[in-house]
């Protein structure tokens, strides 16, 4: 179906002149989940009104309401990015000084390369993000008076479409892996290197259940938390298409690095997507959980199976690891395409352009591509 389709759908159902304005789809838009919108009467209260009719385009009071709204998403987006970078590099100087070790030392890099790996230091960068995460996201639920259980209230999906989703997300993975294989490729006929996700921290017992307690739980329950629960509700109070691709773009750039921005901007569409559909954080928390599992697992045999049982072993998880992606891309194509992200009327259209004169919201996004290419310079130069 074209989008010619998809705009006209919404004004076929529109309701009559007369009829009061549903405060939970204020733009008559067939293809939003009425239940995942917030009420639009803290933007603008006077649509209860007996026959007040929405404008094409908003005046200066709806306008300042939903840069207000937009900027506490920026604001949010800005300082659970930052305040994590910083403290973790003042604890790495706080436990480099207990160590007896400054930053001019010769032998402070390796030193820092060692506590990166350890169980100390990944706990703690754990913590930190997570921590941040969870906090940011329930101040700015607070901010917006978006009850957090709201999040949480919708129709939870069937076991099978549960699975269907965690086998498309899969599926994403793999085709990400494909895309990231030719771009890195183009990238290596320039003399450009481009970082990759380091697996080194699989030294030890500790750092090893570490690393999997926050690579498959805690990170997917922070990271859903803020993304697809503070962030994209708020920036979808006028439009959900915008909340999802704009919350997929900021959860991509905060991963650092190209192979991981490919996969979390295509991950954070579809779990935006669902979450929107369900009006409920579960199936992203639970998808995230999934993906992120099956790539920690693959590596770490790929890293510790040694000898010939353990490349065996390895070979033949990522052949049932290929065969599955395979399925969940066919699977995700056959049955998603139905059901496509929903498409904005020209009044949320024009209502979405106010995130240009927003200062925090640019602020978090400069903040985001600025360190996203520093990580990647700092790397590339490694």
């Amino acid at each position: 179906m074209n989008d010619t389709a998809w705009e006209v759908t919404p004004h076929t159902t529109s309701a009559p002149p007369d009829a009061p304005i549903d405060p939970r789809n204020p733009f008559e838009n067939a293809l939003e989940n009425r239940e995942y919108r917030m009420d639009y009467r803290r933007i603008l209260p006077q649509i209860l009104l007996p026959g007040f009719q929405i404008p094409l385009f908003p005046d200066k009071m709806e306008r300042c309401a939903i840069r207000k709204n937009m900027n506490a998403v920026g604001i949010g987006a800005f300082f659970s990015t930052l305040i994590p970078q910083i403290l973790f590099v003042v604890v790495e100087l706080l436990v480099l000084a207990a160590m007896g070790v400054t930053a001019a030392d010769s032998e402070s890099e390796s030193v820092t390369s060692y506590l990166n790996q350890s169980s100390i230091m990944i706990a703690l960068n754990a913590l930190l993000f997570t921590g941040v995460n969870i906090i940011m996201a329930l101040c700015g639920c607070k901010s917006l008076r978006i009850a957090p259980r709201t999040l949480f209230e919708g129709k939870w999906p069937r076991a099978g479409t549960l699975a269907r989703y965690v086998l498309t997300g899969i599926g994403l993975q793999f085709a990400v892996g494909l895309v990231y294989l030719v771009i890195e490729q183009v990238f290596a006929e320039h003399g450009v290197v481009l970082e990759e996700a380091d697996f080194s921290y699989f030294q030890t017992t500790k750092s090893t259940i570490a690393v999997f307690l926050y690579t498959c739980i805690l990170a997917p329950i922070g990271e859903e938390l803020l993304y697809r629960g503070f962030l994209m509700k708020a920036l979808s109070r006028v439009g959900v298409r915008f909340g999802i691709v704009m919350s997929a773009l900021l959860f991509g750039l905060a991963h650092g690095n190209v192979s991981q921005f490919l996969l979390g901007f295509l991950c954070g569409m579809f779990f935006g997507k669902i979450d929107a559909r369900h009006n409920s954080l579960l199936p992203s928390i639970i998808m995230h959980i999934g993906i992120n599992s099956v790539s920690l697992i693959i590596n770490f045999l790929d890293v510790k199976a040694t000898g010939e049982i353990g490349s065996m072993l390895t070979n033949c998880v990522v052949l049932l690891y290929y065969g599955i992606a395979i399925f969940g891309i066919v699977l995700g194509i056959w049955k998603e395409r139905c059901e496509p992200m929903p498409f904005p009327t020209q009044k949320q259209i024009t209502r979405n352009r106010v995130w240009w004169s927003s200062p925090w919201l640019w602020a978090a996004l400069i903040l985001h591509i600025g360190l996203f290419f520093l990580n990647a310079w700092a790397n590339t130069a490694a």
